[in-house]
């Protein structure tokens, strides 16, 4: 990424200032070679939006529909908002090849006062290559709103029109408070969320589900090949991650911490071929890990901490699940089974391990289950 040079005397970037700017809008323009045998180079500009430090939320929210009206037609220009507290009524529209960066979750927040999500996309047909990165968004809990909301606009008027989501990047960055979820992905695929932390929102930390056109209920865009990564959901009123109907997708290095409130760790629901690798569930009300109406979905080195009921349900019409190396450790008071397999399941398990495991809490099969070395 360029260095924020901000244009002094003899510097290779320069400020490009003109008539029309919003307040706190400061576009930086490309270098500028350094002799006549030297080409200019092809950086990209950037456009930085500073807070206005007002909070009735109509300044920010306008600088910054102005900084990405600037970006418009200049693919690879990013809108990096400065350190400090934006304050936001109306929620944040970025479309395709769109680029925003703050300075850091700890350094640069978005506050919604308004009652809309937090950042979401335009009402158009398909959306790709948009990235946020490097800032938190904080809810003021408002019903039904939602931190980042990504879905595709499905109002278009052909079914070509309706392309849903792709190349969709989320990192290093923070939802907190929201009424609903905290990162929302309708019909998204060959995405990324690396880095993220969804905490203390009143539904699920991380939803995931299909998209369908108006048009015709039967096109639908389905959710796959995504990479959650070393994400966090802590805290938040109902799953930490909920997958609906999302394929050949993966969760590596993932966390949920439920905090004796929110009802699973992780659920998923009509999934096909969902690895989680090295993921752990603390403090679930209902289930660490479960799989309903899943296909060949494998769960390895999953890690339970004091958590209730259930630690890994193989769920409903859930067939060709694996588990292996799963641990649990410590289940709390009222814990029934470690592992549970519903009727017309079927799964391969092996390698699990139960250290400070106390009390009743057992593994109970009630669908095929293939135990290959005795653990379980």
């Amino acid at each position: 990424m360029a260095s924020h040079n901000t244009g002094s005397p003899g510097s290779r970037r320069h400020l490009i200032t003109g008539a029309g700017l919003a307040a706190g809008v400061a576009i930086f323009g490309p270098s500028a070679p350094a002799s006549a045998e030297e080409p200019a180079t092809a950086e990209p500009a950037l456009v930085v939006v500073k807070p206005s430090g007002k909070t009735t939320g109509a300044d920010d929210s306008a600088n910054i529909a102005a900084a990405l009206a600037l970006t418009s037609g200049l693919p690879g220009v990013e809108v990096h908002l400065a350190p400090g507290d934006f304050y936001i009524n109306t929620p944040i529209v970025l479309g395709s090849n769109k680029r925003l960066f703050g300075a850091g979750a700890q350094a640069t927040r978005i506050n919604q006062v308004g009652t809309g999500h937090g950042i979401v996309l335009k009402p158009e047909g398909a959306l790709n290559y948009v990235t946020v990165s490097g800032l938190s968004v904080v809810g003021n809990g408002s019903a039904g709103s939602c931190g980042i909301y990504f879905a595709p606009y499905s109002g278009v008027a052909t079914r070509a029109e309706f392309g849903g989501l792709s190349n969709i990047t989320i990192e290093d960055s923070v939802a907190k408070g929201w009424g609903d979820c905290g990162v929302v992905l309708v019909g998204a695929m060959a995405s990324r969320i690396t880095r993220v932390q969804a905490t203390e929102n009143g539904g699920n930390g991380f939803y995931v589900t299909f998209a369908r056109w108006d048009g015709d209920s039967s096109v639908v865009s389905a959710a796959t090949s995504l990479a959650f990564e070393a994400c966090y959901a802590r805290e938040n009123g109902k799953n930490g991650y909920e997958l609906d109907t999302v394929s050949y997708s993966t969760l590596n290095a993932c966390a949920a911490d439920c905090g004796r409130i929110g009802t699973r760790g992780y659920a998923l629901f009509n999934c096909n071929a969902v690895t989680l690798t090295s993921c752990g569930a603390e403090e679930f009300v209902t289930e660490g890990f479960l799989f309903q109406v899943c296909t060949s979905c494998a769960v390895h080195g999953a890690y339970t901490w004091q958590g209730k009921s259930v630690g890994i349900h193989i769920g409903t019409r859930t067939t060709y699940q694996t588990i292996g190396g799963a641990v649990q450790h410590s289940p709390a008071a009222g814990t029934t089974n470690f592992i549970k397999s519903e009727a017309g399941t079927s799964a391969v398990v092996w390698g699990v391990s139960r250290p400070a495991t106390t009390g009743a809490s057992t593994n109970t099969f009630l669908g095929k289950v293939t135990n290959l070395d005795g653990s379980a």
